[in-house]
C-alpha cells in the first residue's frame, strides 16, 4: 500500500511516459477538491474528449430476483457511479459494471486507423520505421507511441466508504481480474472504513482541505472570471462560515449574488437551508417540552432531511454543534459521547434514522433529567 500527497502524486504521473496508472484511492473532506483532481488526471490521460460526458440511468437485473437503478455519468474513456446509492445491492452493481467496462476497449488504445488497418504485427511495422530513421528517431518515436496508446478505461467509484464490506470484497477480487482493461478510482471520506485488502491494492492520494487564505484565493478567482467586485471582508465572512468547503464557499457566493448585488462589505451571507433547519431541530428539541409527542415531531423532521438527501454524519454533526451551544458546559461532554456513540451503530445497521432518533431521544432524558436537578 503506497500513500503520496497530491503534488507527490501529480509529479510522478508527469514524469511517467507509459500514462499506465495504479488504481488509486483518493481521500480527503467534502469540498476539498477530490473530484477535480481526477477530472485533471483524466484530461492529462485522455486529452479534452474525456469531458465530453453523457447522464443516463442503468437498469441492474441480477440472476437471484430484484432490480435496481442507478445513475452513470460515462464518456468514451471512463465512466462514473456511486454504487452505494442502491443499498446492500452494490455488490451485484459493482460486479456487473466491471465486467462490462472489462470487455470494452477504450478509443484511445489504438495509435491511429491507419495503423489499425495495416497489416502484419507491430513488430513488423517499426521494423520498417527503423530503415528510414536514425537510432534517435526511433527512439522518440517509441516514447509518442506509449503516450498515445492507453489500453485501459477508468472506472470512478464515488462514496466507497458507504459500501458493504461484502460488496468492498467484490471490488477487491473484481479489480484483480480485470486489471489489464480497466483502473479504479475509488473516492471517499473516511479512509478508515475501507477493508484493509481493497486499500493495499490501491496508491492512496490524500487531498487535505485547502486552509482560509486558500478558499479566499479562489473566490477571488471566480469574482475576477465572472467580471464582479466583491469586498475582502465580505468574502473573508464566506470563508469563515464555509467549513473550508469550497464546493460550499462557490455556492455561498452566488446565493449571495443572487440575493444582493453589489456586494456590501457587512452584507448578510445566507446559510445553506438544511443548516438553518437543523439549527431550527436543535432549537425544538432544547426548548420544547421532552415528551413522546415532540419526539415524533422531531422523527418527521428527520425524514425531512433524509428525504433531501442529507448524509447522516452531516445531521449527527451539525446538530451536535448546534446543541452544544445550547447547553450547560457540565452536559456538553456526555452529549458529545452520545452523538459518536449513536453515529458509530449508524455505520454499523442500514436504517440510520433508528440511531438518530434513539440520540435525539437518549439526549432528551439526559437534558430533563439535568433541568430536574439543576431546578
Amino acid at each position: 500500500m503506497g500513500f503520496c500527497n497530491d503534488w507527490e502524486f501529480n509529479l510522478s504521473i508527469g514524469k511517467s511516459s507509459t500514462k499506465d496508472i495504479p488504481h488509486l484511492l483518493f481521500y480527503g473532506p467534502s469540498g476539498s477538491g477530490k473530484k477535480t483532481r481526477i477530472l485533471c488526471l483524466l484530461r492529462d490521460l485522455y486529452g479534452p474528449d474525456v469531458d465530453h460526458v453523457h447522464s443516463s440511468r442503468k437498469d441492474y437485473k441480477f440472476k437471484s430476483g430484484g432490480t435496481a437503478e442507478l445513475s452513470i455519468l460515462s464518456s468514451s474513456y471512463h465512466i462514473e457511479l456511486n454504487p452505494s446509492d442502491v443499498g446492500v445491492k452494490d455488490r451485484k452493481v459493482i460486479q456487473e459494471t466491471l465486467k462490462e467496462i472489462a470487455q470494452t476497449t477504450p478509443i484511445s488504445s489504438y495509435t491511429s486507423l491507419k495503423d489499425m488497418m495495416k497489416k502484419g504485427t507491430k513488430k513488423n511495422f517499426f521494423q520498417k520505421q527503423n530503415q528510414k530513421k536514425n537510432e534517435k528517431e526511433k527512439e522518440n518515436e517509441k516514447e509518442k507511441e506509449k503516450e498515445k496508446k492507453i489500453g485501459y478505461r477508468v472506472v470512478i467509484l464515488n462514496e466507497v466508504d458507504l459500501l458493504t464490506r461484502e460488496a468492498q470484497q467484490a471490488l477487491r477480487r473484481t479489480m484483480e481480474k480485470y486489471t489489464k482493461t480497466c483502473r479504479l478510482i475509488l473516492v471517499c471520506v473516511n479512509v478508515s472504513a475501507i477493508i484493509e485488502p481493497l486499500r493495499s491494492r490501491c496508491l492512496l492520494v490524500r487531498v487535505p482541505a485547502p486552509n482560509k487564505n486558500e478558499v479566499q484565493t479562489l473566490l477571488e478567482g471566480v469574482i475576477k472570471r465572472q467580471n464582479l467586485n466583491a469586498p475582502t471582508m465580505f468574502l473573508k465572512k464566506i470563508v469563515n462560515n464555509s467549513d473550508l468547503n469550497i464546493r460550499r464557499a462557490i455556492l455561498m457566493l452566488q446565493s449571495a449574488k443572487i440575493d444582493q448585488y453589489p456586494f456590501k462589505e457587512h452584507q448578510f451571507v445566507p446559510l445553506p437551508d438544511w443548516q438553518i433547519y437543523i439549527a431550527d431541530l436543535a432549537r425544538s428539541i432544547v426548548e420544547e417540552p421532552q415528551s413522546p409527542k415532540q419526539l415524533l415531531v422531531i422523527r418527521n423532521k428527520l425524514y425531512e432531511l433524509m428525504t433531501h438527501c442529507i448524509p447522516t454524519d452531516v445531521i449527527f454533526s451539525v446538530l451536535l454543534q448546534e446543541l452544544l451551544l445550547k447547553v450547560d458546559t457540565g452536559l456538553q461532554k456526555e452529549t458529545i459521547s452520545l452523538a459518536a456513540y449513536y453515529e458509530h451503530k449508524s455505520k454499523l445497521g442500514s436504517k440510520p434514522i433508528i440511531h438518530l432518533e434513539a440520540f435525539i431521544s437518549h439526549f432528551m432524558v439526559i437534558f430533563k433529567k439535568f433541568l430536574t436537578d439543576f431546578y
